[in-house]
């Protein structure tokens, strides 16, 4: 051993044994099973339950008929002159804390824990799976108006651009309509039907003939048409079938076989 290793290497008594390295951990740990679980368990409470909820509720509001259309301001960089020009603000979002030590279930994660509860441990367990912190913003968001200066949030942005470009829609975002006048105008809107001849009640009348229905008729042609679009059989040879219109070909003529040679003349 060189004297480098010899400095760096750990100095064991005689008769002590080294200290055991730590395996690696596999894919199909239940440990990191656990923790991942709890990791996307913090993901889906800060960012995928809002998302949702935000597109159900749009979702909802274009059913009602209650959706508004709001304008998008335009870049004061390229429009300086514009009255809803702004200047759009970069968001710097606080990162989500994966660490152990803030992760409430990370604590759970460990070898050997019970996966059965009782009801009150069952509930306290969900109480703390849902503990989460909300999302934050660290700097910046919103945007800025180029004429005052004021920075305001998105939707204000909108709703001032709304306001200058399409004043109905302003309307409508100031005063948004229930649900039940949204449905009152659509059955409104919708054409009444025209008042034809009336038609009488049918009478229950026993062993009648019902002349209103189209008779069913047979179709004798089907078995004829089935028999035509039928393909043909290929079982019997096409060398077996003489062609008439083919010319009678010539007789043979077997040649004789030779007799035996003469005697040799003496």
């Amino acid at each position: 051993r060189s004297a480098t290793q010899q400095k760096t290497s750990p100095a064991h008594q005689p008769g002590e044994r080294a200290a055991p390295k730590a395996m690696g951990k596999s894919i199909r740990c239940k440990e990191k099973k656990r923790l991942r679980t709890a990791k996307r368990q913090r993901v889906d409470a800060m960012i995928c339950t809002p998302r949702e909820h935000a597109h159900h509720e749009s979702l909802v509001k274009l059913i009602e008929g209650r959706q508004v259309r709001t304008t998008k301001p335009k870049n004061a960089f390229r429009y300086p002159n514009e009255k809803d020009a702004v200047f759009p603000q970069h968001t710097v979002m606080k990162p989500i804390d994966f660490r152990s030590s803030n992760l409430p279930m990370a604590g759970y994660t460990f070898r050997g824990n019970r996966r059965k509860y009782d009801a009150e441990q069952a509930e306290y367990m969900k109480n703390v799976a849902k503990t989460h912190p909300k999302v934050e913003v660290l700097a910046g968001g919103g945007v800025v108006l180029a004429a005052t200066g004021q920075k305001i949030s998105k939707d204000e942005a909108e709703m001032i651009a709304t306001q200058i470009r399409d004043p109905h829609q302003a309307a409508l975002a100031a005063n948004p309509a229930t649900a039940s006048s949204a449905v009152e105008a659509a059955m409104a809107e919708e054409p009444q039907p025209e008042r034809g001849i009336p038609v009488p009640e049918p009478q229950n009348v026993t062993n009648a003939t019902d002349h209103s229905r189209r008779p069913i008729v047979k179709d004798q042609q089907r078995v004829k048409r089935t028999a035509e679009k039928k393909p043909r059989s290929n079982a019997i040879g096409k060398k077996g079938r003489p062609n008439p219109a083919a010319p009678a070909p010539a007789p043979v003529k077997k040649k004789e076989k030779a007799k035996g040679g003469d005697k040799m003349e003496e």
